[in-house]
């Protein structure tokens, strides 16, 4: 028996250049403009074809793995009709500006080249790329939805409330994010804007593609809803039947609190199209099991448990930095120490430690930054990196910030110590080592030299200085 194999070849103008794209395959690196090195990867349908325009998925990935992300939407491509295009530039080094420009340059030429349906334009991204994702609406106008995976960015002074458009969250229940996706959610409730918030098991960047399927399943039910895109009952009963079997699932796997999370969300996806007679017997099923009243009332335990470390967290982050105690560099040493073990466990509390863990690692970051933008004391500063350095031990920038700012204080001992413990876990580029800003004092000595040499077998100024 003979397979399809569609390879026919679609020539479309890109600027000045010309490319072929195969139908039912990721194309990779695609320039975005010939003037720059931003690429990205593109999926069409096997069903694609000429003469209309399409729905489109723009994707960005935090760690810019456009082919990646692109082939994990393949699926929901062919069978929800969308085009998937998607950055290979986004990156969680980058700020968000930056990441922002690059989604922005990518949306305007790939609309400018592509048939793309205007009305249906998506954004879809993990972690920082969900930053990026949920931006675009804020400023590009006829966005239909933002699907936001694992974290997200949404100014409220930003929105217009007559420039609706759904907003997705999507968040594991290892991730720090879930507290701020929920009050996003209430956010966007509060405006009439159509919110959904999914969960699955575990912090991974991407969720399962059967979610991603769903998730993108509630945006094309909305453009039938709001007649962007005509109603197809077969596809609805598909969509539908993907959805009840991911329910079941799920309780198979005794993750009822997700079970019961995705059977609300389908209350409202398929609110005018399917009878929710079989949801509501699923939830009337659940709530009679004592497994979820168990997995319910841990849930809340926790919940209380969580919101009370992080506030202790949150004040003693504030309280410390904004007086420079280096003498409570102890206290967060154990209290990094505790949450590891505690996550070592396998139940609730383990994940609460990795969410735990995950907040402060985020909340030092912003900390950092706000030093640095308004030029706080070296001191406060130099706290604030060392905090960085134990919830995040391979947060180089932080050792590069700590050793400048030692070298600066002619502290040269703290700044040994910290390229020490910088080349401990993992660090490599020993060129950067010598560029770090405030060190020509501190590069040429044998003692910074020596440390270097010992981890990366050679050193610039090692034989000079002997």
């Amino acid at each position: 028996m003979k397979k399809l194999i569609f390879f026919l070849f679609l020539t479309l103008p890109m600027s000045a250049q010309e490319f072929s794209v195969r139908k039912g395959v990721v194309v990779d690196d695609l320039k975005v403009v010939d003037t720059l090195t931003e690429t990205y990867s593109l999926y069409l349908p096997t069903t694609y074809q000429n003469g209309r325009a399409w729905p489109t998925l723009f994707v960005f990935d935090a760690r810019g793995r456009g082919k990646t992300a692109a082939q994990l939407l393949k699926g929901t491509a062919e069978q929800q009709g969308y085009m998937v295009v998607s950055s290979n530039d986004i990156n969680n080094e980058k700020s968000l500006v930056e990441n922002v420009m690059v989604a922005s340059r990518l949306l305007q030429q790939v609309t400018q080249i592509l048939p793309v349906d205007l009305t249906q334009v998506s954004t879809i991204g993990s972690m920082a790329g969900a930053k990026a994702a949920t931006s675009i609406p804020l400023f590009f106008d006829n966005i239909h939805g933002a699907i936001a995976v694992g974290d997200h960015w949404v100014n409220f002074d930003l929105v217009d409330q007559k420039k609706s458009f759904n907003f997705i969250g999507i968040v594991g229940d290892e991730q720090y994010s879930a507290l701020g996706m929920n009050l996003t959610l209430e956010g966007f409730s509060e405006l009439k804007f159509p919110s959904q918030l999914y969960t699955y098991d575990g912090g991974e960047d991407w969720p399962s593609a059967d979610i991603l399927n769903s998730a993108v399943g509630v945006l094309t039910l909305d453009a039938m809803r709001n007649r962007k895109r005509p109603v197809d009952r077969q596809l609805i009963q598909q969509l539908y039947e993907q959805d009840l079997g991911l329910v079941n699932k799920l309780m198979s796997q005794n993750q009822l609190l997700n079970a019961e999370n995705l059977l609300e969300v389908m209350e409202e996806k398929y609110e005018d199209f399917v009878s929710t007679t079989e949801i509501r017997a699923k939830q009337v099923q659940l709530s009679r099991s004592r497994n979820y009243t168990d997995q319910k009332r841990e849930q809340q335990s926790i919940s209380q448990k969580e919101t009370r470390l992080l506030d202790d967290f949150m004040y003693y982050m504030d309280e410390d930095i904004r007086t420079a105690n280096f003498e409570n560099m102890g206290w967060w040493n154990y209290q990094k120490k505790q949450l590891d073990s505690l996550a070592q466990k396998n139940n609730g509390e383990a994940k609460m430690a990795l969410r735990l863990k995950g907040f402060i690692k985020e909340l030092i970051r912003v900390k950092r930054q706000e030093l640095q933008e308004n030029r706080a004391p070296l001191e406060n500063r130099m706290l604030a990196n060392m905090l960085q350095t134990i919830f995040d031990p391979q947060a180089f920038d932080a050792y590069q910030n700590i050793i400048s700012l030692s070298a600066q204080d002619n502290d040269f001992q703290t700044a040994y110590f910290y390229l020490e413990e910088m080349l401990k876990h993992g660090y490599k580029d020993m060129d950067a080592l010598y560029e770090i800003e405030g060190t020509l004092g501190l590069k040429l000595t044998p003692e910074y030299n020596s440390i270097i040499e010992n981890y990366l077998g050679k050193a610039k100024f090692h034989e000079e200085n002997d």
